[in-house]
């Protein structure tokens, strides 16, 4: 059976993620077995919706003969059977092969604008370990909508996490200037600053032991900060920042002050930390 970016493969381990989809895009779960006829009817029409719709909905398949439980579950009978989820509750159930404008119908009553739900299509995705095909879903999306900022913005955070930082900067930099400088550009291109600055750097730990050997090394402790944002630890990078604006404010232009606004724009406004070091740090400095 033929597998797209909307197409998944559901059992009672990963079920949970199906009723989680639901709250963004309506789901179709497809009870069916290899020696169902109308069952290989159905599934190509379903796959074929679901490669149209391109994320208006989710289709996921459920095996009834490896997965008894979950068909006994949910009462399945006979197959194949169709149910329709909607944040979390049936909304409907339809027991053998019906026409494909009644399944029409069924996605057209819940379903938003798949532009609307390209972020929510590429969490499950990237959820399941299928970042490959969510890459492939976002460069799909923006050959269809190629001014997209949403889109562009989308891939390039994604590119990141990837390590694949040249094209991320390339879409970012193609946006117009005013949405480089807000949230959530701004705060990918500060990510890409700390990116360069590790650029051949040693690793963290390598990082840390030069640190306990020479505290006033402010070049690698810029670095050690910049491991740490990559890494997600940004308190850590935060301390780090701070310690560089004590011991040396005027190392390399300012760098402890320019990192730790560069961390309040990856982080904004509303985070907790943005609030307690934007404070210390204006202590410091005043």
């Amino acid at each position: 059976m033929s597998e797209s970016s909307y197409v998944f493969e559901v059992n009672q381990h990963n079920f949970a993620s199906v009723v989680e989809a639901s709250q963004q895009v309506p789901v179709l779960i497809d009870f069916w077995a290899d020696w169902c006829q109308p069952c290989q009817q159905l599934t190509p029409l379903l796959t074929k919706l679901a490669q149209e719709y391109r994320g208006g909905f989710i289709l996921a398949k459920v095996n009834a003969d490896t997965e008894q439980a979950l068909a006994a579950h949910f009462r399945v009978r006979s197959l194949p059977t169709v149910l329709a989820i909607w944040q979390g509750q049936i909304v409907e159930q339809l027991v053998g092969v019906q026409p494909e404008s009644t399944y029409r119908q069924i996605i057209d009553r819940f379903h938003a604008n798949p532009g609307d739900q390209i972020r929510e299509q590429i969490d499950v995705l990237w959820q399941h370990g299928r970042q490959k095909e969510a890459i492939q879903l976002l460069r799909e999306a923006l050959k269809q909508e190629s001014e997209s900022i949403e889109l562009k913005v989308a891939l390039a955070e994604k590119l990141l996490q990837l390590d694949q930082g040249g094209e991320a900067r390339q879409l970012l930099q193609s946006l117009p200037a005013e949405e480089r400088e807000r949230q959530p550009a701004s705060g990918l291109l500060a990510r890409l600053q700390f990116a360069d600055l590790v650029q051949g750097a040693p690793d963290r730990g390598a990082l840390e032991k030069k640190l306990q050997t020479d505290p006033t090394d402010s070049a690698a402790r810029r670095q050690l900060a910049a491991r740490y944002v990559l890494a997600g630890d940004y308190e850590a990078a935060l301390e780090q920042f701070m310690e560089i604006l004590r011991r040396d404010p005027q190392f390399e232009d300012e760098a402890g002050r320019k990192g730790l606004i560069a961390i309040f724009e990856i982080l904004g406004n509303e985070d907790p930390l943005v609030t307690t070091y934007r404070r210390r740090m204006f202590s410091l400095l005043h």
